[in-house]
């Protein structure tokens, strides 16, 4: 039984992957980090964001509830740094110490509905925050669903991320 949902896990799984592809993504072009207070810079130097912001990189990690949850979530920052996501260092108010982070900013999946597909809303919750203390890793993230009434699965459940962004007080994304 076990083995049998693993393969329609896979076929579900490879169907989603191959609508990805970018025909079938649309840009997000803006969004905003809702406390003022925050702010998100590339460890390069490329970019600073906060408050109301444009996309300044696009990544193509098209992470989504089918194929990463749980615990391989935490450690999903890996893959996404391979498809374009990026190091960054973030200055959040409940902490005098800044983050370590990486962070994802995804097109949008032309099927899908919701917020999330239209701009970005990064919100940092303080419990998040305090979850990264001894260098453990946080994800906070943002997701909509998919409206695809021709497929042959129900696509309705999948949560798909607009953005992910890793974080720990130490520095162990390397």
């Amino acid at each position: 039984m076990k083995y049998i949902l693993n393969i329609i896990i896979m076929i579900i799984t490879a169907s989603i992957f191959t609508a990805c592809g970018s025909t079938y993504t649309k840009p997000i072009p803006s969004g905003v980090i809702e406390d003022r207070e925050v702010v998100i810079k590339a460890e390069d130097g490329s970019f600073e964001i906060k408050g109301e912001f444009s996309s300044p990189f696009v990544s193509e990690v098209h992470y989504h509830s089918y194929n990463i949850n749980g615990s391989r979530f935490l450690k999903g920052y890996r893959r996404a740094l391979e498809f374009g996501a990026k190091h960054v260092r973030v200055k959040v108010p409940y902490t005098d110490k800044e983050l370590y982070g990486v962070l994802a900013l995804d097109n949008a999946d032309v099927r899908g509905i919701g917020k999330g597909v239209e701009s970005y809303k990064i919100i940092i919750p303080k419990a998040y925050v305090d979850a990264t203390k001894g260098g453990k890793i946080s994800v906070v993230y943002e997701y909509y669903h998919i409206e695809d009434k021709d497929s042959l699965s129900d696509l309705t459940q999948v949560k798909k991320y607009s953005w992910v962004l890793w974080l720990s007080d130490e520095d162990i994304f390397r």
